[in-house]
C-alpha cells in the first residue's frame, strides 16, 4: 500500500497526462504508472490507456481499442475521429492543469500530441523511441526541438540522439522482466530431445499473424524435410518444435503438418500451443520470421535463420523508406548478420536447408553465434528493471521542473 506524503504542491501541479495508443504500450504504462505512485504518490494520472493502466490508477479519457490502427487504409478510415480524440486530450489538459506529459509509444499521434503540448507550456516524457534508425531519420530533429526527455529501450538509441544533442535516457527493454515471467506460465516440453552429441532440435516459429503464417510454413515445413533426410544420411536424431498462439491458424498448421507426415512419415515434428518461448530455450537453432519473435531468440541467445517474405508492394516500399541494413532485430542489435537474413524469392526450402545446416553442423559457428547474441543481449537490453529505472527518470525531470 502506498503512503501519501503530505502534499508540497499546488493542486494545479498534480496532474500527469499519460497516453498509450496500442495493447504493447499498456504494459509499458502500467510497469511504469506502479512505480511513479511509489516514488511519487501525490501525483494524478489522466490520459489514455487499457486495463493495465487503469488499474495503476489512471483515469482513462478514451477505450484503448479504440485508438489501435493496422495498416494505412485503416488509419485513413479513423483519421476524423483519432483528430476528435486528438483535440479532447489538448482540451482536457485546460481542465486538469498538467505538470508533465508522458507519452508512450504511438508516434503518429504522440508526436504530434508533444508539439502542440509544448505550445501550451506542457513538457513531454516520450517513452519507447519511434525507429529512427530504421525510417525517418529526420524526425530526430523534430525531436529536439519538442521532446524534453526520450527514454529509449535500446542503449544504441541513446547514443544517436546523445550525438544530435537530444536529452535521452537508456531505460533498459521491458523483455528481460517479461520474458521470465512468461516462461513460467508456458507448459514444459514433454517431447524427448536429443542430446547435443546425438542430433539436433530445430524450433519452427513461422509467425503469429495469419499472412506471416501463410507465407512461411511452406518454406520452413519444405527445410524441416530437407534436413530431416539430410539428419538420416548422418545418422543423427533430429526434433522438430512448431509452436502457435494464434488459434484460428490451428487446424491450417496441424493440416500441414499431417500432409509432411504423409511424405515422410518418421519425421518428428511436434505442434505445440503457446510455448514459444520454450522452444527458444531449447532449441539448437530457429527458423524464425522476423519481426520481435527474433529479439526473444536473442534473450535467450539461440542461432536463427530468420526469414522475411511479404508482398511485392510492401517489399519495394519498405526498400525505399529502410535506413538499416538489417531487418531481425537480433542482427540491428548485433551491429552485423549473425543471423542469416533470407528475403522474398530466396526464401525456398533449399536456400534455408544450406544456412541450417551450416549453423547445425558445426558446433564452433554455433557457439561463435551464441557469443555475439549474448554480447548484443548484455550491451543492449539492460539487466534491471526497465520501468524502476525509467521512473527514477521522470521523477529527476519532475524535480527540475518543481524548483
Amino acid at each position: 500500500m502506498v503512503t501519501k506524503k503530505k502534499s508540497h504542491l499546488h493542486e494545479s501541479d498534480k496532474n500527469i497526462l499519460v497516453i498509450a495508443g496500442e495493447h504493447s504500450g499498456d504494459l509499458l504504462g502500467a510497469d511504469l504508472l506502479q512505480e511513479l505512485a511509489i516514488l511519487e504518490p501525490e501525483y494524478k494520472f489522466y490520459g489514455i490507456g487499457g486495463e493495465g493502466m487503469i488499474e495503476h490508477r489512471l483515469d482513462s479519457m478514451e477505450e484503448l481499442e479504440h485508438l489501435s490502427v493496422i495498416g494505412f487504409s485503416e488509419a485513413l478510415k479513423k483519421y476524423s475521429f483519432l483528430k476528435k480524440i486528438f483535440y479532447r486530450v489538448l482540451d482536457e489538459t485546460t481542465h486538469r492543469p498538467t505538470k508533465l506529459a508522458i507519452l508512450i509509444d504511438y508516434p503518429g499521434f504522440n508526436l504530434r500530441l508533444a508539439k502542440e503540448l509544448k505550445l501550451r507550456g506542457i513538457p513531454t516524457v516520450f517513452y519507447v523511441s519511434p525507429q529512427i534508425w530504421a525510417w525517418k531519420f529526420n524526425r530526430i530533429y523534430f525531436i529536439k526541438e519538442q521532446i524534453a526527455l526520450m527514454l529509449t529501450l535500446f542503449r544504441f538509441e541513446e547514443e544517436i540522439y546523445t550525438e544530435y544533442g537530444v536529452n535521452a535516457k537508456f531505460v533498459g527493454h521491458p523483455i528481460t522482466k517479461r520474458i521470465p515471467e512468461k516462461l513460467k506460465k508456458e507448459p514444459v516440453i514433454t517431447e524427448k530431445l536429443p542430446d547435443s552429441h546425438h542430433g539436433y532440435t530445430v524450433g519452427l516459429l513461422p509467425g503469429s499473424r495469419k499472412g506471416e503464417i501463410r507465407r512461411l510454413i511452406d518454406p520452413i515445413l519444405g527445410t524441416a524435410a530437407l534436413l530431416h533426410e539430410q539428419c538420416k544420411l548422418e545418422k543423427k536424431k533430429i526434433v522438430f518444435l512448431l509452436p502457435n498462439i494464434n488459434a484460428k491458424e490451428e487446424s491450417f498448421l496441424l493440416e500441414k503438418i499431417d500432409a509432411l507426415k504423409q511424405i515422410h512419415p518418421d519425421i518428428q515434428i511436434h505442434y505445440l500451443w503457446n510455448a514459444s518461448l520454450r522452444v527458444m530455450e531449447t532449441s539448437d537453432l530457429l527458423l524464425i520470421a522476423s519481426g520481435t519473435a527474433t529479439l526473444e531468440g536473442l534473450y535467450f541467445e539461440t542461432p536463427m535463420v530468420i526469414l522475411y517474405k511479404v508482398s511485392l508492394f510492401t517489399y519495394l516500399l519498405g526498400s525505399l523508406l529502410m535506413r538499416s541494413k538489417f531487418i531481425g532485430l537480433a542482427n540491428i542489435l548485433s551491429g552485423e548478420e549473425v543471423c542469416r537474413e533470407i528475403t522474398q524469392n530466396e526464401c525456398q526450402p533449399k536456400y534455408i536447408f544450406q544456412e541450417a545446416w551450416k549453423i547445425l553442423s558445426n558446433t564452433k559457428l554455433r557457439n561463435k553465434m551464441k557469443g555475439i547474441l549474448r554480447d548484443a543481449k548484455e550491451r543492449e537490453l539492460g539487466t534491471t528493471n526497465a520501468s524502476k529505472k525509467a521512473a527514477k527518470e521522470i521523477q529527476s525531470l519532475l524535480r527540475t521542473l518543481t524548483n
